[in-house]
């Protein structure tokens, strides 16, 4: 045959015989090897020959190797039955990805609307509302997964990833999906596995939380001053008497009581029969006789509170239960029944002090009984965490000795000691006649002369000394304001004096003929190197306000302490510490929210004048009262109300060799007649 090769046969790409018409596969056109192993194929141009049939006038290609062979048998194999991947449908049916992907989106939030399921949806969504009427209202967010497809079948198998945003974190998990293609679309399957594949004919979803442990709050060196506490609930349970004596019982605990008659009695009648109408709870050691009440009872329960009855109450605030619109906002981490902070720090850090509740879920029985978590059918768990312990920097021995010197002062008054080392409050205490109002930290009034070390840091940044002259004059005019000195001011200090004597025998004239030499933003720049008059978020401290002066006048009162300047009780600490200290001090309760001095630094050479004429006052000044207690300290009294009712607040800060600086602020009282008393019980 033309264009062969001697003792090798040729392969036509058509058999003998074949027509044009007749299909052909390409494995017949394979040559056989040779006793040499060589491969040859001859392919010829086929022409049509008599009685159509096909003839080979002339080779095309010749000789190939033991690679020709490889190939035409893997081109073999693939036209004759190439592997299917199963992540494409068989039969030429469509993805069924988009119906995964309803599914998912239908199961998101449990809604079920328009859900491709086989079957009777109106049952399914009847079956779901069943597993899953025991989660608590929370609902899965779920998202399709892979979909394969076995061979050569009408049906695929798909994955759903499951994600319930519980109180402790993300429940994650996957679940089975199975699909059929009815001869038009895919529909899937529903079972019990769908929603979770430990569930099935018998079993559905039940959650179940664990409350956490609030926790207490600690002093200085981890003292506590906050802790479980066991109390009683004190009320009338109006199952225990006829409902004739409900009246007569909750006036008769009332009085009991010392509360309100009519209050109480209005509460008992507004709840149900069978209510248990508490009106007072006490600490369990007490509580006062009522079991002589009919109906009267105690509920002994556990509450968070001071280790010393009342003892800070002010500033780390109360607990009460939980709103409902509070319980909607938490998204699981409060429930019924739940203490959250009302004020104060257990409101400030409520999150942290009660934690963050657990969580179980379990496959439990359908119908009313709902069974136990035990073993394989908990699905989920995660246990409790109970809340972080909130350290403060109150002492303890501190705080009491300070809330003693109160006891007694009989008129409003709140005292702040500060450690000036490193600014921790160690007290903040008020009087009884406050009732409770945070004065100490949250309330502010004018500071009167303490105010005049501000002042004093003002000057020395102009250039004075604590030896520098000034004019004590018997009265001084600013900006056309006359302005006269404390009644009983001594004579002899009247005339050209220094400004540590000034300061000492607080000479209102000496500090107001100064004001022509300062800026307007001259004591609010001295203010804040003292730790003051900076709104820092500091968690219940207020630092005072010293203003922009908006007339000669305005700043002439302003450098005795008047004129619009308030200071609280807190940030007058701050100022005296920071003098003690020798460098800026801002007072904080709450390590976390420690301010950083946003201020000039206070230099050395500023704190050691300043600390030369606050020894001074104590030494040969007004202070002589806290001689051998105190190191250095200032007086102040303050006029405030209606010039025909002028009205007084009387103030002393001080600092001792010890590291303890005091701010003592009694209203309605005289410098260190009222107010140096309480500041040396406090300091000896």
């Amino acid at each position: 045959m033309d264009g062969g090769v001697p003792g090798v046969p040729v392969f036509p790409v058509f058999p003998e015989g074949a027509t044009a018409k007749t299909p052909v596969s390409l494995s017949q056109s394979i040559a056989s090897r040779n006793p040499l192993g060589e491969v040859y194929l001859t392919i010829r141009r086929a022409v049509p020959g008599p009685r159509g049939r096909l003839t080979y006038p002339g080779p095309m290609l010749s000789r190939f190797r033991h690679a020709v062979l490889a190939l035409a048998v893997t081109v073999a194999v693939a036209l004759g039955g190439c592997a299917r991947d199963p992540a494409e449908p068989a039969r030429n049916h469509p993805s069924a990805d988009p119906v995964v992907a309803a599914v998912a989106a239908a199961l998101t939030g449990l809604s079920l609307t328009d859900a491709p399921f086989d079957g009777s949806l109106t049952a399914i969504k009847a079956e779901v509302q069943e597993l899953t009427e025991e989660m608590d209202g929370y609902l899965p967010s779920v998202t399709a997964g892979a979909v394969t497809y076995p061979a050569d079948q009408d049906t695929a198998e798909a994955t759903l990833h499951y994600t319930w945003t519980l109180p402790s974190g993300d429940w994650t998990y996957d679940a089975p999906l199975e699909l059929r293609y009815d001869g038009a679309a895919w529909r899937a399957l529903w079972a019990p596995t769908v929603l979770h594949p430990g569930l099935d004919a018998t079993t559905r979803l039940i959650h179940l939380r664990f409350s956490a442990q609030r926790a207490g709050i600690a002093g200085d060196h981890g003292q506590a001053l906050v802790e479980a506490t066991t109390v009683v609930r004190v009320g009338l349970d109006k199952t225990l008497i006829p409902d004739t004596e409900w009246e007569a019982s909750a006036r008769a605990l009332a009085t009991r009581l010392e509360l309100d008659p009519d209050l109480y009695a209005e509460k008992v009648a507004a709840n149900g029969p069978q209510a248990f109408v508490d009106f007072a709870t006490f600490r369990q050691f007490e509580v006062p006789d009522i079991l002589d009440i009919p109906g009267a009872r105690g509920l002994a329960t556990t509450s968070m509170l001071p280790v010393y009855s009342g003892m800070l109450t002010e500033i780390f605030g109360t607990l009460r239960d939980a709103t409902a619109e509070e319980i909607e906002a938490s998204d699981g981490l409060i429930a019924a029944g739940d203490q959250v902070g009302a004020s104060g720090l257990q409101k400030t850090f409520d999150e942290q002090l009660r934690g963050v509740p657990g969580d179980e879920v379990y496959a439990g029985p359908r119908g009313d009984d709902l069974g136990q978590p035990a073993g394989s059918n908990i699905l989920h768990y995660v246990a409790p965490v109970d809340g972080t312990t909130l350290q403060t920097s109150f002492d303890a021995d501190t705080q009491l000795k300070a809330v003693a010197a109160l006891a007694d002062v009989g008129q409003p008054a709140a005292a702040v000691v500060v450690r000036p080392s490193d600014g921790a409050i160690l007290a903040a205490a008020i009087s009884p006649e406050l009732d409770g109002r945070p004065d100490a930290t949250l309330n502010h009034y004018a500071p009167g002369s303490t105010f005049k070390i501000v002042t004093a840091l003002a000057l020395l940044r102009h250039g004075y000394t604590a030896g520098t002259p000034v004019e004590c004059s018997v009265t001084a005019t600013a900006g056309g304001t006359i302005v006269s000195n404390y009644p009983g001011f001594p004579s002899a200090y009247n005339g050209v004096i220094s400004l540590a004597t000034a300061l000492a025998q607080s000479c209102n004239t000496a500090f107001v003929n100064q004001a022509g030499v300062l800026g307007d933003e001259d004591l609010r720049d001295a203010a804040a190197s003292l730790g003051a008059g900076v709104d820092y978020d500091a968690g219940g401290i207020l630092y005072g306000v010293v203003p922009i002066p908006d007339s000669e006048a305005v700043k002439g009162q302003m450098t005795i302490g008047q004129g619009g300047v308030l200071m609280s009780p807190a940030a007058m600490a701050g100022v005296i510490a920071s003098a003690a200290a020798g460098h800026t001090v801002v007072p904080w309760m709450v390590a976390s929210l420690k301010p950083t001095p946003e201020a000039a630094p206070l230099t050395a050479a500023e704190a050691g004048e300043l600390q030369t004429m606050l020894r001074r006052a104590v030494d040969d000044g007004l202070l002589g009262i806290l001689q051998g207690v105190a190191v250095g300290g200032k007086s102040g009294t303050a006029e405030y109300g209606a010039a025909d009712a002028m009205s007084t607040y009387a103030w002393m800060v001080a600092y001792t060799d010890d590291d303890r600086a005091v701010a003592v602020w009694v209203d309605n009282g005289g410098g260190s007649a009222a107010a140096g008393p309480v500041a040396r019980a406090i300091l000896e």
